[in-house]
Parts: C-alpha cells; structure tokens; sequence
C-alpha cells in the first residue's frame, strides 16, 4: 500500500483533495450540523484504538464478521466517542485521504478496508492520516448556534 501516515498523507493530498476539505460544507454532516476536524479525529481515533486493542486484523476477519472500520466506527460512536455526523464525515474524508495516496480517482473506504491485502496496520495508517487532516482542514470549536425565538425568523 502507498504509505497513508499522517505527515506523508497532509503533503501527497492532491489539489481536488485540498479544495475540496477547505470548502466549509466539507464539514457538515448528514443531519446539517457542522462538525469540528477535532470531533472527527477523535472518532478516527477511537475506532483504530478498538481496532487496535480487539486486534481487528482484517487479514484474520471476513468483511462478514463486523471486525472492520466501519463497524468500529459505529461502535464507537455507540460508545459516545462519535456521532452519525463525524462518522459521515469521516466516510469523504477518507476517500480524500486514500484516493491522494494510492492515485486513484477515488477510494470507498469500506472496499478499501475489505481488499484482501489490507492489514490493520494499513487501517491504523489510514485511521492517522484522516485524523491528521481533519485537524489540519477541519473547523476549530464551533460557536454555539443562535437561539430562535418562536415565531422569530432566522
């Protein structure tokens, strides 16, 4: 695998990738909230620590077996280390992340985790990586959104 690690990924982003993670909608989840690059991190972080500690190798589990960044990042959203929001976030950040260092014009994250060749080191990599961006692109603490009156307009 292209190497994914944090510092070599930040610098490889290609230019669609950087475009693409500085535009502030970059950052909004599926149910419209925007969502910090530290909110993100933490999720990818959290999750390749369960990988990590439950040893989620995908060369010893089947996509099957619910042992894959995907189900580590419900999981751990379960856990209240993420939400539905980062975890759809983190979806586009990685195929930005991945599609820069393998050149391809892009990269699904679940199929990339699931190719046969993938190791947990390769995930742990890529898990870095995003996080690194997302700290890097991501918004900083967010504003607390202004409270609307009923019968008030925005």
């Amino acid at each position: 695998m292209t190497d994914v690690s944090g510092s070599t990924a930040l610098a490889a982003l290609d230019a669609w990738a950087v475009r693409h993670l500085q535009r502030p909608e970059s950052w909004f989840g599926a149910s419209g909230t925007k969502v910090t690059g530290e909110a993100v991190a933490a999720h990818l972080q959290a999750a390749a620590a369960l990988m990590k500690r439950e040893n989620w190798d995908p060369q010893l589990y089947a996509p099957s077996s619910c042992r894959t960044l995907y189900y580590a990042l419900i999981q751990t959203a379960a856990d209240g280390q993420g939400d539905d929001d980062t975890r759809d976030i983190i979806r586009d950040l990685l195929s930005c992340v991945l599609a820069s260092a393998t050149g391809a014009p892009y990269v699904y994250y679940e199929a990339w985790n699931e190719h046969a060749t993938r190791t947990l080191h390769d995930v742990l990599l890529a898990c870095d990586a995003a996080a690194a961006v997302a700290r890097q692109y991501g918004p900083g603490p967010l504003a607390a959104p202004p409270q609307v009156e009923p019968g008030q307009n925005r």
